[in-house]
Parts: structure tokens; sequence; C-alpha cells
């Protein structure tokens, strides 16, 4: 599918968005990202549902807790904590996931919302893992992170009826449509490359490359669990989503270089969470191995670069290159999964 910045993006920002409200009780939910922007308006949504758990995954404590107190303040759900995540760390994600595998919890929906898009940044800027951080915050590290808690969602699925399958969503964007992966030019590995300075131009299409990435691994990641010698991992819905413009954290920025036109159909947080939350809660986007990529509340084609037989061919070394850089999964997770 093609999608024009020009003329469709306008036409899709004034697309009314509507998900209706589910009862949430016994479930628990992880957000990482969840202390600011579209992560906590999803949060702030959710615990109005009546859910058993909210879990706020951040990387700023600070700002987490005071998230956690205006969710008990102002909306008056107090099952909610905030978890240290730093996804420029593969250290602190298999920190998190050790402990959340560890707690005994159940994990009936992953959120993984939280990104990173550094507008200004024009050269790499590498974590201490080796990566361009863009990358391994926004693909690598959320990735990792789903797949490192699938012990969690797994003993949750087993427990689960069809109506109420435990969901992973990845939030990927719109701008994956533009994307144009030049690393893939290489006959090399994919992520690596992306960690070169002749891969790298600047922080917009990087972050670009990162939602396509987004879609590549999600689809087939939803694949490989259909496949997966795991029974619980067939009863799993995974899926990607796009929130589309939304002013936010970085709404000032927005304001002083975005263009007149785009501003004014920009959407606020209130409108940018609903495509979340209908990934995460609707009826109609809980079923296991559709990988759907959900835009304004309805499943929709991904980019042409992700379709047909070279879509396939580039999806499935999206995947291998990913894992081929991860830190290495603990045998439960890979070997059901043929990694």
């Amino acid at each position: 599918m093609k999608f024009s910045q020009e003329t469709d993006l306008p036409i899709s920002q004034r697309t009314p968005l509507h998900v209706d409200k589910q009862d949430l009780s016994g479930k628990t939910i992880v957000i990482t990202g969840g202390n600011s922007g579209i992560g906590l308006e999803c949060a702030r949504k959710l615990a109005t549902m009546n859910p058993s758990k909210i879990i706020l995954a951040s990387r700023t404590m600070k700002t987490a807790e005071k998230a956690v107190q205006d969710i008990k303040t102002e909306i008056g759900f107090n099952n909610v904590e905030a978890w240290p995540l730093d996804q420029a760390s593969f250290e602190s994600v298999q920190a998190f996931a050790k402990k959340y595998n560890e707690s005994g919890l159940d994990l009936d929906i992953l959120l993984a919302n939280a990104g990173m898009l550094p507008f200004t940044r024009r050269n790499l800027e590498m974590t201490s893992d080796g990566h361009e951080e863009v990358l391994e915050t926004n693909h690598l590290s959320a990735s990792l992170l789903a797949m490192s808690l699938l012990p969690s969602i797994r003993r949750t699925a087993a427990k689960s009826t069809s109506a109420n399958r435990p969901r992973i969503v990845i939030v990927a964007s719109d701008v994956h449509y533009w994307a144009t992966l030049r690393s893939a030019q290489q006959d090399g590995n994919i992520i690596k490359a992306m960690d070169t300075p002749e891969y790298y131009a600047d922080a917009r299409e990087r972050y670009m490359d990162t939602k396509l990435l987004n879609v590549f691994w999600t689809q087939e990641f939803a694949k490989k669990m259909t496949q997966s010698t795991v029974e619980e991992d067939h009863k799993i819905v995974v899926s990607s989503c796009n929130p589309g413009l939304v002013l936010s954290t970085n709404s000032d920025f927005m304001r002083e270089n975005l263009p007149p036109a785009l501003l004014e159909v920009a959407r606020n947080m209130e409108e940018g969470c609903k495509t979340h939350l209908f990934a995460c809660i609707d009826p109609s986007a809980g079923t296991p191995g559709e990988a759907n990529f959900y835009h304004n509340c309805q499943p929709t084609e991904t980019a042409d670069i992700t379709l047909g037989a070279e879509g396939d061919i580039l999806r499935k070394r999206v995947w291998k290159d990913t894992i081929e850089v991860l830190p290495t999964l603990d045998q439960s997770i890979s070997q059901p999964l043929g990694l």
C-alpha cells in the first residue's frame, strides 16, 4: 500500500476514531514508555476499565512515579506500579523480564510503546551494547522484551479463552510507508549495517526505518508463534499499530518545525491513543496469527516494501538479522520458535 504524506496523511488524520470500553477484570497490563505521552494516556484510559494491575515501564522513574500518583488520584485506580526499564540497554530489558517472569504475575496485554525520535540528531550515538541508540530503543529492545516475557504470556495463554487471548502490541507508525531501509541493499546483516555511519543519514530516516523494522518483525514473530512447538504460543495475539501524527511530549518541537497544514490535523493524545487501545482490547483485534497493522482503529495493508515475494524475503531477513544481534534467549523461549 502506498501512503502519501501530502494527500493521504491529512485525510487519514481527519478520520473519526472510536474504540469501545471493555471490562478488563482480572487482566494485567504492561505499558512501556508509560510515564508520559501516548503511553500514559493509554494507561489512564485502561485504568477506567477495571484491570487487575497496570505496570508502567520507564527509564525515568521520577516521571513514572508521578504518573502512578496521578492515575491513583485522578482516576481512582490504585493497582498501578512503576518499574524501571531502559530500552537503550539490553541488560535493563533482561532485568525487567527476569523480575516479571519471577513475579508470578499474568501478562494479558503488553503494549510495547516506548520509543525515541531525537529530531535534531545528525550523528550516530551508540549504546553500551554497541548499537545505534534509536535502533536499539525502538526495534531491538522492543523485540527482545516481547520474546523475553513469553514465559509470563504463555502462562496467561494457558488459562485464556478464545475471547480473551493475551496480546503483544508493538507500536509502529505510518512513517514506515516512507522508509527505504537502505541497509538492506548490501548483502550483510541489515542491523549491523545500520550501526555504521554509511547507513545513517539523520534521526528522521532512522526513525522511519525502525518503524518499518517493527512492522516486519511483528509479522514474522506472529508467524513463528503459529509454528511454535508450544501450544500456548498459538493462543497469543501479535500485532502492530499506528497512532498517527500526535501532539504529545515533543509538541513544542513539532509546532516549531512541522508545516502548518500538518499541525492543523495533528491529533491530541486522547485521540492519538485510540488505535493503541483498539489493538489492545477490541474483540475484533484478538485473533492469533493475523499480525495485523492497525491504523485508524482498523487493520490496514502495510507498505509496498513488505508485500509480495520480495517482502517475504526481506521480512525473514530482518527477523534473522535481528535475532543474530540480540542477547542469547533462554532455550525455553528460543527452541519452540525454531531459533
